[in-house]
């Protein structure tokens, strides 16, 4: 679990948001436990706005409907309305449609998914207002 002054594992700032990308072979746990970590340190942190690229992770298969309820509850339990989630996925994990955004936003989480980074950033920085 990270507290504010430690920068969470795959975590950077750009311009006035964070940015979460995890690389490499790792569980689907493991890929849940760096987002989660990284919306806790921008939410003791104040940091609005959270991007997350999970495009460069590989060890699991596309989360079934079961996988996306657990995580995104656990992410909205963190963020707790403090922090916008922009994800980035390749397009297998990405339902067409997006029911792990459903989720997100019946648990109070707002966020959204793209294939593309550069429209992510877009789309956090506009629902932000940074």
């Amino acid at each position: 679990m990270s507290t504010p002054k430690q920068v969470p594992d795959f975590f950077s700032l750009q311009d006035k948001y964070g940015v979460c990308r995890p690389v490499g072979e790792m569980t689907l746990e493991r890929a849940v436990a760096a987002v989660d970590d990284a919306l806790r340190y921008c939410s003791k942190n104040n940091i609005r706005g959270l991007l997350v690229n999970v495009s460069g992770t590989s060890g699991f298969p596309s989360p079934s409907l079961t996988d996306r309820f657990w995580y995104v509850t656990k992410w909205a339990e963190t963020a707790r309305g403090r922090v916008v989630l922009s994800m980035v996925a390749p397009p297998f994990m990405i339902l067409p449609d997006k029911m792990g955004v459903t989720f997100a936003a019946n648990r109070g989480l707002q966020s959204e998914v793209f294939l593309d980074e550069d429209e992510a950033a877009q789309w956090l920085c506009s629902v932000c207002k940074l």
